[in-house]
């Protein structure tokens, strides 16, 4: 009986540690998959406000111009 118990014992050992080490895999994988979201959403911010700025710029560049035309 005391073999059959060690015998179960060594044989599970290494699957307890393919599950662990499968378990750390996946948490870190979800982990970077949300860094990656993260970092898009945030390109996306950063896109959608050169977007406004540049059209904000146009409008100054407009203006100017008018008023150039004006004082000439």
């Amino acid at each position: 009986m005391a073999n059959r118990k060690l015998i179960v014992r060594s044989e599970t050992l290494p699957y307890l540690s393919l599950f662990d080490l499968n378990k750390l895999w996946l948490n870190l994988k979800t982990n970077r998959q949300t860094i990656w979201q993260s970092i898009r959403q945030q390109r996306k911010e950063m896109y959608n406000l050169t977007m406004e700025i540049t059209q904000i710029e146009e409008k100054l560049s407009d203006a100017i111009q008018k008023l150039d035309k004006n004082n000439v």
